[in-house]
């Protein structure tokens, strides 16, 4: 295969030192149609050198002033980042950081360049959607291309010859490692990717690049394990717990983007377990609270689709409150906690105090014990309710204080 691969490659550069736009699409539209449809079990790229040279081509093809250009280009990058294309020793992961590196900044000058908002009627409207759309979807292959990049992180953790890359020059191999590759990774979606979506976010919400953009984010978690508290409380200071909850109640009430949901609860099932094992203000839970806490949070999350005002409403219900309707109470409240913790505030403290109080009497009412970790949510949020809010009754939190010591 790799006599084939050899010819499109030097085809491929050849063309992009042609200033023809049509000819440079139409070459990566077929490097990408052969990346994608060569079987995982028979190798295309038989040597590091020739993998090398088509990742630099597609750095420049990437790099391209044209857009349609970059946006084929794009894809077959995506396409390249597949493990079977990048597993000849040595890996090249210096060529691979700078051909995401390339992507995410094309990117990036794309989402800054200013729109035209100027009210020039019906049709300016529609231009001004448009270049909303074109940038959506230039976006989101972005991401689908950097979440092969963090696919292919992944895969390789399996990959002892792939970790350390031994052939390489003794002077090289701390860049040319698995480890630094991975560390890039999460830096670059902390740097760009996630102000990219929020800016996008700003002007339009689609739900499979939300679902791209989160199952990379949960991705991130296990490519770099010992910073993914660090990466977890960041995130949540951000607003990512509430970010997560809105656009489950937005999409997937029912079956809607059964998707979208899915990764949605297991984001934020890895972020909340980060946060709870590492916790800013209160000390650490045992192994059996977070245990409980893990089959909550996985049970019920997928459960939740509402937003922050209709989740108090479901915490206040009086009314005989079932098992499983109980147990989604608990991790709502979980959720509460862990936003609060880290300043991510988005229903009224007073209101999330009634809520509380609520479900704590609920809790009596039914002769029920919540377990530990719902405790200490519970007490929380009643105390820093308080605090924030003078309008909050002292002795009402003292109360319902002892209320839950004694359940």
């Amino acid at each position: 295969p790799e006599a084939g691969i050899e010819s499109v490659v030097r085809s491929l550069q050849g063309s992009l030192k042609v200033n023809n736009a049509e000819l440079h699409k139409q070459g990566l539209l077929l490097f990408a149609e052969i990346l994608t449809r060569q079987p995982e079990e028979i190798k295309l790229f038989t040597s590091s050198a020739m993998c090398r040279d088509a990742s630099r081509a597609l750095q420049e093809a990437v790099s391209s002033p044209v857009l349609e250009v970059a946006a084929e280009a794009v894809k077959a990058a995506s396409a390249f980042l597949r493990k079977d294309h990048q597993s000849s020793p040595p890996v090249q992961y210096r060529e691979l950081r700078t051909l995401v590196e390339a992507m995410l900044s094309r990117c990036a000058d794309l989402s800054q360049t200013p729109l035209n908002r100027r009210p020039l009627g019906h049709a300016s409207t529609r231009d001004l959607e448009k270049a909303i759309v074109r940038r959506g979807k230039f976006l989101l292959s972005t991401l689908e291309g950097f979440r092969s990049a963090c696919r292919l992180a992944v895969e390789f953790q399996s990959e002892p010859l792939a970790q350390e890359n031994p052939f390489t020059a003794p002077g090289a191999e701390k860049e040319d490692t698995l480890e630094a590759f991975s560390e890039f990774l999460l830096s670059a979606c902390d740097s760009l990717c996630v102000p990219m979506v929020m800016r996008h976010l700003e002007q339009a919400t689609h739900p499979a690049l939300m679902e791209v953009f989160f199952s990379t984010l949960h991705n991130l978690f296990v490519i770099v394990p010992h910073m993914r508290e660090k990466f977890s409380k960041k995130l949540a200071a951000s607003s990512f717990i509430q970010l997560t909850l809105e656009l489950k109640a937005r999409f997937c009430s029912g079956l809607s983007h059964s998707a979208l949901n899915q990764v949605c609860s297991s984001f934020l099932y890895y972020m909340c377990l980060n946060l709870l094992s590492a916790p800013e203000k209160t000390r650490p839970p045992s192994q059996e609270e977070l245990s409980a806490a893990s089959e909550l949070l996985q049970h019920g999350l997928p459960q939740i689709n509402s937003r922050g005002p209709e989740s108090l409403a479901f915490l206040s219900d009086c009314q005989y409150v079932e098992g499983p309707d109980r147990k989604r109470q608990y991790c709502i409240l979980i959720l509460f906690y862990l936003a609060y913790i880290h300043e991510d505030r988005f229903v009224l403290e007073a209101e999330l105090f009634v809520a509380v109080q609520s479900f704590l009497l609920s809790l009596r009412d039914q002769g029920e014990s919540p377990p530990p970790v719902v405790f200490r949510a519970s007490i929380y949020l009643l105390a820093v309710c308080q605090d924030k809010d003078d309008t909050v009754d002292k002795k009402s939190l003292y109360i319902h204080c002892y209320v839950t010591l004694v359940l």
